[in-house]
């Protein structure tokens, strides 16, 4: 029998309710709360997350978006650790981490960070997501799928497309497609489970990465099949 899909154009994306069911989600949900300290944590922040009040917000976050671009969050956070100890004491970021590209982004958003706040303020106050989405692409090393890592953040209900989230959703590590392709897919698998379960787009995002992270949801860089697979967690905390 063939498999229920949506087109875009000439992608075929498949419908999210085959990709990841809500009694999956429901079910894994469940049992990530029981078993992972982290789930509660997490989801409690994603209920949570709002605009920065200030400048400072606005640049650790920035920061922590930068260290997380193509690591696991379990090292991020102890390279952030490094990094905040390094600003505090008024020292370049690359005295505590060596990719002397991203230090350089990373001493920017600290030392710009009132003209990155009054400018995510305006790009906010014309209420245009997309406005929203072009100040975070402003800055240096925020990337296609980090802008709505970041927006999300900041209290956006939006889903990161990443690539577990993407591989989730039906998209194959390679080719890797445009994110205006990718973005829209995640977001209905997110809309999908959101509606079926009454937890925010930033909740479901939220719960589908760390499940992947900490390998309970597991899915092929093929995009085969998503597995709920529980098994006791070996991978350090995030939160």
């Amino acid at each position: 029998m063939n498999r229920p899909t949506v087109r875009a154009s000439s992608i075929v994306v498949p419908e999210p309710s085959t990709r990841i069911p809500a009694t999956m989600y429901r079910d894994l949900r469940a049992w990530m709360l029981e078993h992972d300290p982290d789930a509660r944590e997490m989801l409690e922040w994603s209920m949570c997350t709002a605009p920065p009040d200030t400048p400072e917000d606005l640049a650790h976050e920035v920061i922590w978006i930068i260290l997380c671009a193509g690591r696991s969050a379990q090292a991020a956070r102890t390279i952030a650790t490094r990094v905040r100890a390094a600003m505090d004491a008024g020292r370049p970021a690359v005295e505590a981490f060596g990719y002397r590209a991203k230090a350089a982004a990373i001493d920017r958003a600290w030392a710009e960070r009132q003209q990155d706040f009054d400018a995510y303020q305006v790009a906010r106050a014309t209420g245009d997501a997309q406005a929203l989405l072009d100040w975070a692409l402003s800055i240096p090393f925020i990337g296609d799928d980090t802008a709505y890592q970041l927006l999300k953040n900041f209290g956006s209900q939006v889903a990161k497309p990443d690539i577990w989230l993407c591989r989730m959703t039906g998209f194959p590590d390679k080719p890797r497609l445009p994110v205006k392709v990718r973005f829209p897919a995640c977001m209905a698998l997110c809309e999908m489970l959101a509606s079926a379960s009454g937890d925010s787009i930033a909740m479901i995002d939220s719960m589908l990465w760390l499940s992947a992270n900490k390998g309970v949801l597991t899915v092929s860089a093929q995009a085969g099949p998503v597995s709920f697979t529980p098994r006791v967690i070996t991978a350090r905390p995030i939160m």
